[in-house]
């Protein structure tokens, strides 16, 4: 049978569609709000995100249904109309945007998509929108970290909490139960016996009664925290009921202090305190009015922006995007393309020309509300949106941050630390090692060293002091000093006071290079000024030029990002680590291993190649290695190849590379899975092994090679520790859900006719909005059902789009919200090709039932079991379990054999009953990979698959038997087994096993595993490390200097091409002395 609902009675014959129907309006309500079955699958058709119709593919799908004697088809037009009609109904605007530089971008309607969110019943329960007190335990999502529990503005959280049927509201005075008057501030949870409790931090307010007068003053207080169970009376009662219990009014409050623990309240006097800003005292806080009785809830937000191209091919199209995603969403739905939103993009607007909409939008819902219709409570609830923090890849959160970028002097945007201040410092490209930092540092030539005949005169090298590069490399390890907003906002409008004033552009120039705060979205408005008395005369009349055109200024001169209330861009721009560690440190080391220490050395290369091939990748979530791949193409992998490469290094390299190398590699492995672990269970006791693991990291490999720290990477994951602890596990803040969207944006783009790309893409993310809204059950407010007048017309664009958009007012009546009939919601409701397209399909959940008595049944041995991660188990995989009869302990197992009762429920669904696992010992450890050894014991246990918590990798202990690449396998091609045949590891004892530390996947249950390294002197290792960088810099120089030797030919060469006029391998001509000559791309002609 069908399982698409039609609303056909299938006991009558049915026609060739089967689409009998009592009459339209019983078909209307079935397909509610398309038409019929037809319009409703071809409007999903046309909006799938990864599945993008042009309109020109759109004319041939219905060529095909009419050919083929389907019934009914509409036409492209009658599509478009239905499609423009739904969307003003309940979808997404698209609002366009004059940019302050002069650029035309779109914006989707931000207060729309939180609507819809909330409206949305497979969102709305996940939702939450009050921070959570763990006390440092079970750290695993964004409202158990500081910066949602602890430092947000009062202002932009959860302004009320319901308790007993009275609204109490933050900054507004409330009794206790006690008979004492305090001022919430945050409300807040806590579990407790597996219940939430609600807190409120809370302000002291104290009596103030004297001759003159009588009121109260609030102090504020960092430890007064109050259970809402002993919440007596909010604010509308307290000011009928505080004559009675003899209080003063408690809309006087006189003023607020800073709490003083030595104080005397005798005789204060009101004066002495500063007045109360935050409230309007006699009406007490506004969104009480606001939300006219109705729940107000903060609506905390991810918001990314990063850069991608339009086209398929590799010609670079750039496309700036912003998107966002609920941060108040589990960690395991945060990360769903499902629960990714569009908001913007250009390909000629600039990221901060666009953010000015955007925040436009933030500051109009932040100031306003966002009424929108809760699912779950269904009642209408009042929405206040803010952003926790910006996502983006290094380049694009300097931009946020008004920084100058990581190859300037001050080259970290989170504090003060300052780089290299030598010429010729690397910035951060890819290349080798040695090209990276001797070839940066030659290839410079002086700017100001003009010689007469038209030669520019070579900088020398300098040699920094040891004495100072102790000083930098030790500086370069801690953080410094913190940037602060205020102190960016100070700069920035210093260069407008500067710019006040003719000629001060080169003076401006000066002062961004010095500071390392430069504003691109204020540069092209210091532009305009500069241009503006350029063709005057005179200082008097090109003052005059200059004073009209700021006046003709906007009223925000500034990165709008600033503007965006309680976000530092400069704390609140968390370490991205998907740039940083796999694109950053991993990339670095396997192309400087690569390209560098294996160059010319084909049979270390070919037997890397077969070890990363014959490894063991079971429990790590990943294909076989194609190691081929890996090696021959290490200049062009990507993040996915990296986080593999990460987790396997230590088996392969250890006989390849110095001690020092292989140090450096191994304690980069045992860092990836703790900064990937998603939940932490100890706070504390985790930022501590984390900061001890990045110091240790960053140790071992200066002990290899101090170079390296003119990578601004190796100093920005120092920052990693503390934004763990403002935004939670930095699985929360990674970006690879986001640079995957990218592909839908893209897909969008090409699916285009390129003439409107921003208005375009924004239609079309505004209509898949909505398909996404609708089939996922969410509310709207409901339509009339109606028949299609196939003459009407209307003002509509090709995209089904209409041109005038009128919103439709909210509606607090709950009979006028529904959702989509029961035709729509059947196209769902199993899994299906649909559903994964629109990530509406639903995890398969292991069944949980044991058989408790095992006498007398008859079994069956199986291949797997589902765990509970999603894990499949087979024989021979190790696991780790909770251990039987003891509470919270688990150990490293061996699953021996599947076992189902075949009297069993789960004999039915393919699932164990019990699990055979052999326990093993892992007290020993492994050199040189500093992992446990695997050691069976010979001792059993009957598991549940229910107390089996992960698969984990294990690996052959090779660097211990000298296991060589003898073996061999037979290659497959085109799916068949041919007599071809490539070399394969032959492992000596196989059962002598390490257990893989390095494993990400459920990183967080090996962490118990892990073997501390070894204590490493910072002093000592960067003294050592700098007087080794010392000697190579001095037998460099000296063999450079050397007569007859490579490096000073070489050098004597290039003056010669530079006498000549460069003669380069690139396109680029240079003008040399006699006019001849073609310029390079390693130098330019003279």
């Amino acid at each position: 049978m069908d399982l698409v609902d039609d609303g056909t009675d299938h006991t009558l014959p049915t026609r060739k569609r089967g689409r009998e129907l009592r009459n339209d309006q019983e078909r209307l309500r079935h397909w509610y709000p398309w038409y019929d079955k037809i319009t409703c699958t071809l409007d999903v058709l046309m909006h799938l995100p990864r599945s993008v119709f042009s309109q020109r593919q759109l004319d041939l799908f219905l060529w095909l249904l009419k050919v083929n004697d389907v019934e009914d088809v509409p036409s492209v037009r009658s599509m478009l109309r239905l499609n423009s009609a739904i969307q003003r109904a309940c979808g997404i605007d698209s609002i366009a945007y004059k940019g302050v530089l002069g650029h035309t971008y779109y914006v989707n309607a931000l207060d729309q998509i939180i609507a819809q969110e909330m409206a949305n019943p497979r969102v709305r329960p996940y939702l939450h929108f009050y921070p959570e007190d763990t006390h440092g335990r079970n750290l695993s999502e964004a409202r158990q970290a500081e910066q949602w529990l602890k430092k947000t503005r009062h202002d932009l959280l959860t302004p009320m909490l319901c308790c007993r049927d009275q609204d109490y509201y933050v900054h507004e005075p409330a009794m206790l139960q006690n008979g004492e008057v305090c001022m919430p501030v945050r409300w807040y949870t806590c579990v407790e016996s597996g219940a939430h409790v609600w807190y409120a931090k809370c302000w002291e307010m104290r009596k103030i009664e004297t001759d003159v007068v009588s009121g109260w003053r609030v102090f504020e207080h960092e430890d007064y925290v109050v259970k809402a169970d002993h919440l007596l009376k909010a604010f509308p009662k307290l000011k009928l009921d505080a004559v009675l219990y003899g209080l003063p009014d408690p809309t006087r409050i006189l003023g607020h202090s800073l709490w003083y623990v030595h104080i005397d309240f005798v005789g204060i006097s009101a004066k002495e305190a500063s007045p109360w800003m935050f409230t309007e005292p006699s009406e007490g806080n506004q969104w009480r009015k606001r939300g006219k009785g109705h729940r107000v809830l903060a609506f905390p937000l991810w918001m990314y922006c990063d850069d991608t191209s339009g086209n398929l091919s590799k010609k670079w199209n750039e496309h700036n995007s912003v998107l966002m995603t609920p941060a108040g969403l589990p960690h395991d739905h945060s990360s769903k393309e499902y629960n990714i939103h569009f908001l913007c993009t250009s390909n000629i607007a600039p990221p901060l020309e666009m953010m000015d909409g955007v925040v436009q939008q933030l500051e109009e819902a932040q100031a306003e509300g966002i009424w929108a219709w809760d699912c779950v409570q269904n009642e209408p609830v009042l929405v206040i949106p803010f952003v926790l923090a910006l996502l983006g890849d290094n380049p694009m959160q300097s931009e946020f941050a008004c920084h100058m970028g990581l190859q300037a002097k001050f080259f970290c945007r989170n504090c003060w630390c300052k780089g290299q201040d030598v010429a010729g410092q690397a910035g951060d490209g890819s290349e080798v090692l040695d090209e990276l930092i001797d070839k940066s540092q030659s290839d410079v030539e002086s700017t100001d060293g003009q010689m007469a005949s038209g030669r520019t005169k070579r900088r020398k090298k300098v040699l920094e002091s040891m004495s100072d590069m102790v000083t930098r490399v030790t500086n370069f390890l801690k953080p410094g000093r913190k940037r602060t907003k205020a102190e960016t906002e100070k700069t920035l409008r210093s260069y407008f006071t500067m710019a006040a004033t003719p000629h001060t552009k080169t003076e401006i120039a000066k002062e961004r290079t010095r500071t390392g705060i430069k504003d691109t979205f204020q540069l092209t408005l210091l532009e305009k000024l500069f241009d503006s008395y350029k063709s005057k005369r005179g200082y008097e009349a090109k003052q005059n030029a200059l004073n009209e055109a700021i006046e003709q200024l906007p009223e925000h001169r500034i990165n709008p990002v600033w503007r965006i209330k309680g976000l530092d861009a400069h704390q609140d721009t968390p370490v991205e680590i998907l740039h940083v560690v796999l694109l950053g440190f991993v990339k670095y080391f396997w192309r400087d291993l690569v390209q560098g220490q294996l160059k010319n050395k084909d049979k270390e290369k070919e037997l890397l190649i077969t070890r990363l091939s014959s490894l063991d990748v079971s429990g790590l979530g990943l294909s076989p290695l194609a190691g081929r791949t890996l090696v021959q193409y290490a200049g062009s992998l990507t993040g996915r190849d990296f986080r593999a490469i990460s987790q396997v290094a230590p088996f392969v390299i250890y006989d390849m590379v110095s001690p020092e190398c292989y140090e450096a590699w191994a304690s980069l492995s045992r860092l990836v899975p703790l900064i990937w672990q998603p939940v932490i269970e100890d706070v504390k006791d985790h930022l501590k092994t984390l900061d001890e693991a990045i110091k240790n990291f960053l140790l071992c490999t200066a002990q290899w090679n101090v170079r390296w720290f003119n990578k601004p990477k190796f100093h920005i994951i120092i920052h990693l520790v503390d934004h763990i602890c403002r935004f939670g596990p930095a699985s929360l803040f990674a970006t690879e859900a986001f640079e995957s969207f990218n592909a839908v944006i893209r897909a969008k783009s090409v699916h285009s006719n390129r003439q409107a790309p921003s208005r375009d893409i924004a239609r079309s993310f505004a209509q898949g909005n909505r398909i996404r809204h609708l089939l996922s059950g969410g509310y709207f407010r409901s339509l009339p059902v109606t028949t299609p007048d196939p003459e009407a017309s209307g003002d509509t664009d090709l995209d089904g789009t209409s041109t005038a958009v009128q919103r439709t007012p909210f509606s607090f009546v709950p009979s006028e919200w529904t959702t989509v009939g029961h035709g729509p919601r059947s196209l769902v409701s199993h899994p299906n090709t649909i559903s994964d397209y629109l990530g509406l399909a639903q995890k398969s959940q292991m069944p949980t039932a044991l058989a408790q008595h095992y006498s007398g049944m008859l079994f069956q041995t199986g291949n797997e079991v589902l765990l509970q991660n999603g894990d499949r188990c087979r024989p021979g995989d190790h696991i780790i379990f909770k251990h039987p009869g003891t509470f919270g302990q688990t150990s490293v197992g061996r699953v021996q054999e599947i076992i189902t009762s075949v009297q069993s429920p789960n004999f039915l669904q393919n699932q164990a009953d019990i699990v055979l696992v052999e326990t093993t010992d892992i007290t020993n450890i492994g050199v040189p990979y500093r992992m446990p050894r695997i050691v069976r014991t010979g001792v059993w246990h009957l598991l549940s698959a229910e107390t089996i918590l992960c698969n984990v990798n294990a690996q052959h202990h090779c660097a211990a038997h000298g296991c060589e690449a003898s073996g061999s396998r037979n290659v497959r091609q085109e799916r068949e087994l041919t007599t071809q045949t490539v070399a394969r590891v032959q492992h000596i004892q196989p059962n002598d096993l390490i257990l893989n530390i390095a494993q990400m996947r459920d990183s967080h249950h090996l962490q118990k595993f892990r073997v501390e390294s070894e204590a490493m002197d910072v002093e000592k290792t960067i003294l050592a490390a700098v007087a080794r960088e010392i000697d190579a810099q001095k037998t460099a120089r000296s063999n450079e200097e050397a007569p007859g030797t490579a490096s000073a030919v070489a050098a004597a060469i290039r003056g010669q091409e530079r006498r000549r006029g460069g003669r380069g391998r690139g396109r680029g001509r240079g003008r040399g002395e006699n006019g001849g000559g073609r310029g390079g791309r390693g130098g330019r002609g003279v």
